[in-house]
């Protein structure tokens, strides 16, 4: 039993209305209790409060949460918030508010930690914080304030240097930055311009942040400026050190017999390569082999980076700080030099290469019965390309088969094999999001010139098939094995975002159950909407449901691919983590006792490969946005058909059909009419007109306005169509 310890004195004869206690006092006394900290009532009574007091301590306790001094949990449990530090990265909302993601996992704490615009200090977008936990909720949610920032995420911002009749200040192209740099430069001549600014001031209180302008990069208006803009705002590496360089420069030419020693030789088997037309290095191929009693024997060989690549060689390490190569139009961000990625390692046809090979037994079913793991050298017969191999498979260009004959047996029983396993992966519950994505098209000059729907072959889906097979064989054995790696993980999605995903289909007269949220109920339900006017963003609304993949030194297993053991070991030319996968293998393959890669440093790459990879996804998307807006510009005035994906209460946001271009229509911009949300159905209802707009309703919607700084543009309903997709 705890033993009491005495009440602290309270003498209300000073005056009757008021407690003689002050914050310090509170803070102290809760300071002094158990590790879990202390709730209301033990406080009260232990302060031995009147009604009148325990209001006042109710006060002070609120002003000390606000403050950040203390964290309120559940079942009004206080402990000092210095115990509640919490160390991690701040994402930022255009509208001031954020979310730390801790850096590791916090007991009692499932999700990342909301902070409020009031609590993010001097914190910006991407900065790595402290933060003070000072509120504990339901479902392992968590609120709390940045107590101080421990690493700058950038010491520069890219945006628009303007005049206010005042100051030059730069508005950053970033919405989640402060809106306004205060320049403390002479820069005047370049006005307008999109310049780099280094931050010399952070924000503090009501302070703008200020800085001087470092480089200048052009108008925004000036021919292909974005890529650049967009690869100094995201502050992307782009050329490699000089170290980096003579390292490459020192890997050999073209490979020598002592390349070949401990090695299978594959070269007599039927390999390719299959890639978009544009790829200029191809670091899978394959191969497939008929067996006379109805199974298949498939080679997936992997080109063997880590032969030219070192761990912790210059190149190595600069391979971990890229993560992954960065693919914009009109260049790449390679994650390894050109010697290696274009030439040594990259599986050009009729050249001997290095590989890691996976030979698979797989049945009739699509089971497999056996596999294997090799270091090989392999020579792969053929590039192919999407397009040939579809028309080879469609029967639909004699000349191409006339071309391609040799290959023909191979490639019927690919096609075969990779539908024996695509249906395999569909009956245990994978979800496919089989839509159509967007494609730039420029003319012959070069210049952009639309957007189209991309074309997904089903030879897009030999490739992605087979790679999948190999990427679960590979995890799957080096778990079965015991030895440490790194695998990609897809949490199962949160159930709240999930009810809220099944009352939204609701609405659309569909069903889904938010108790059966397995990977085979979303891929029925992906079924039941297939071909609907809705489609395409209903589908979108289930994504945002979903968590992140990302990686980890744990497994979790992977939900949309309803798989039980995942990694990612097929690209090592353009990605860091397949090519930490391949040492690990080649580690196993030579039956090493101990694991090449400790435990701790695992979690540290998977951390790091995760955020590396986030921000290139998200580099590459506002690049394509840019381009976008580029090209409705050249529509101001015009009217497209859209449908509404989503309703807020200041407006809704709308896609162009055939377009796949986003816009925001504000309802403060639609004359003559006040707007309310009727939240249940998603719906905006005009007070006046009775107007409604509903989420999934196909409007008319007119260009008013293009913002290319945050690649956002602006519409007016011009008629709302009677029909709707309900």
């Amino acid at each position: 039993m705890e033993a009491r310890r005495p009440r602290p004195k309270s003498d209300s004869r000073k005056n009757p209305r008021q407690l003689d206690i002050s914050k310090e006092d509170l803070i102290r006394h809760i300071e002094r209790s158990a590790d879990r900290g202390m709730n209301l009532a033990r406080i009260l009574e232990d302060f031995q409060a009147t009604p009148l007091a325990r209001k006042q301590i109710k006060d002070i306790l609120n002003e000390l949460v606000k403050d950040g001094k203390l964290a309120r949990h559940r079942g009004n449990r206080y402990e000092v918030a210095a115990r509640n530090l919490v160390e991690g990265k701040i994402m930022l909302h255009r509208d001031g508010y954020g979310f730390v993601i801790p850096k590791e996992k916090i007991q009692g704490i499932d999700s990342d930690i909301y902070v409020p615009a009031a609590l993010t200090g001097s914190a910006m977008n991407g900065d790595n914080v402290k933060v003070e936990i000072t509120l504990r909720k339901a479902g392992g949610r968590a609120e709390g304030r940045v107590a101080s920032v421990e690493k700058r995420a950038r010491d520069t911002v890219v945006g628009q240097l303007l005049y206010d009749g005042q100051v030059y200040f730069v508005a950053p192209m970033d919405e989640k930055l402060p809106s306004k740099i205060v320049i403390t430069n002479d820069v005047s001549e370049h006005k307008d311009k999109i310049v780099e600014v280094e931050i010399t001031r952070f924000p503090s209180g009501t302070r703008w942040p200020a800085g001087k302008v470092v480089s200048v990069i052009g108008f925004i208006d000036d021919p292909n400026v974005e890529t650049d803009v967009i690869i100094r705002n995201f502050g992307l590496p782009v050329a490699f050190s000089k170290e980096v360089e003579e390292e490459a420069a020192r890997s050999p030419d073209a490979l020598t017999e002592k390349d070949f020693i401990g090695r299978d030789d594959f070269r007599k088997r039927n390999t390719i390569t299959i890639d978009p037309k544009t790829a200029r290095d191809f670091d899978d191929a394959i191969d497939v082999e008929a067996i006379g009693d109805g199974t298949f024997q498939l080679g997936v060989h992997i080109a063997d980076v880590s032969h030219f690549v070192p761990a912790d060689s210059a190149m190595d390490a600069e391979a971990r700080y890229r993560g992954t190569s960065v693919y914009f139009p009109d260049r790449v961000l390679p994650m390894l030099p050109e010697k290696i990625s274009n030439h040594l390692c990259s599986l050009n046809p009729n050249v001997d290469r290095l590989a890691i090979s996976v030979m698979l037994h797989i049945s009739r079913g699509g089971d497999v019965l056996d596999y294997s793991f090799h270091k090989s050298i392999i020579q792969s017969k053929e590039r192919m390309t999407y397009d040939d191999v579809q028309k080879l498979l469609d029967g639909t260009n004699p000349a191409l088969e006339r071309k391609y004959e040799h290959l023909l047996p191979q490639m019927r029983n690919i096609a075969r094999l990779a539908e024996i396993v695509r249906k395999r992966r569909h009956r245990r519950g994978a979800i496919d999001f089989d839509l159509p994505e967007p494609t730039l098209t420029y003319n012959e000059e070069g210049m952009l010139s639309g957007i189209t729907k991309s074309v997904r072959f089903f030879s897009h889906r030999i490739v992605e098939e087979f790679m999948i097979l190999a990427n679960e064989v590979v995890a799957g054995h080096l778990e079965e094995s015991g030895i440490p790696t790194l695998y990609r993980v897809h949490e199962e999605p949160d159930p709240m975002k999930v009810e809220e995903f099944a009352e939204i289909v609701a609405g659309f007269g569909l069903k889904f159950d938010p108790g059966k949220a397995e990977p085979a109920e979303f891929q029925k339900f992906i079924a039941s909407i297939e071909g609907r006017p809705e489609e395409r963003m209903l589908s979108y609304l289930m994504l945002r449901s979903f968590k992140q993949a990302r990686y980890s030194e744990e497994n979790a297993g992977h939900f949309g691919l309803a798989s039980d053991s995942y990694t990612h070991f097929t690209s090592p030319i353009r990605r860091y983590p397949d090519l930490v996968v391949h040492r690990i293998l080649k580690a196993s393959i030579a039956r090493k006792s101990q694991p090449p890669i400790p435990a701790a440093q695992l979690e540290a790459i998977a951390r790091e490969s995760s955020e590396r990879e986030r921000l290139a996804d998200q580099a590459e998307r506002e690049l394509f946005e840019w381009k976008k807006m580029l090209l409705l510009e050249q529509h101001l005035g015009g009217t497209f058909d859209a449908i509404i994906i989503a309703v807020w209460r200041d407006g809704f946001v709308v896609e162009l059909i055939d377009h796949f271009i986003e816009g925001f229509v504000s309802v403060a911009d639609i004359p003559d009419d006040y707007y309310q949300l009727d939240q249940a159905s998603h719906t905006l209802v005009g007070r006046r007109s009775r107007q409604r707009f509903r989420l999934g309703d196909h409007v008319t919607v007119q260009v008013v306005r293009v913002d290319k700084l945050l690649r956002r543009a602006y519409f007016l309903p011009v008629l709302a169509r009677k029909r709707s997709s309900r």
